[in-house]
């Protein structure tokens, strides 16, 4: 028999995963030589920035990690129980950063649907595995 909450589960470690390995590239072309050095994997190829907008990617990058992470550990410790609550942080913890994702990323056209799509399928995994199986037993809270 399929185990929904392990494959809900999985999704939203997987996302968890993908943001905090994003935030480490991020943080290492920020931590560059340059200052303009952390915009290369934006397709800038100007001159020489601020370093506070360095400073800003940067902590831009520590907060995709810390959100990856607490991602993870909700997977981990409550998605794979097939836990409700766990199911309800999780759904809106990174439902929250997608939408920040699609306002100030993808509308203008900054970063693709293509390139954005792995995101969104793991959490579409997440959420829907986790919410057949917390349909199929609501019993854990």
């Amino acid at each position: 028999m399929m185990n929904f909450a392990k494959l809900g589960a999985i999704g939203f470690g997987l996302w968890g995963l993908l943001h905090i390995a994003g935030a480490g590239l991020v943080l290492s072309a920020t931590l560059g030589s340059e200052p303009a050095d952390g915009y290369a994997i934006y397709g800038y190829d100007g001159g020489p920035l601020p370093g506070a907008t360095s400073a800003i990617l940067a902590y831009f990058a520590y907060l995709l990690a810390l959100s990856g992470a607490a991602a993870l550990a909700v997977a981990i410790k409550l998605n794979w129980a097939n836990s409700q609550a766990g199911l309800a942080i999780n759904s809106g913890l990174v439902l929250t950063i997608e939408f920040g994702l699609i306002v100030f990323l993808i509308v203008p056209g900054h970063l693709s649907l293509l390139e954005s799509l792995p995101g969104f399928v793991f959490f579409a995994i997440g959420a829907i595995f986790g919410g057949i199986a917390c349909k199929r037993d609501p019993s854990h809270a």
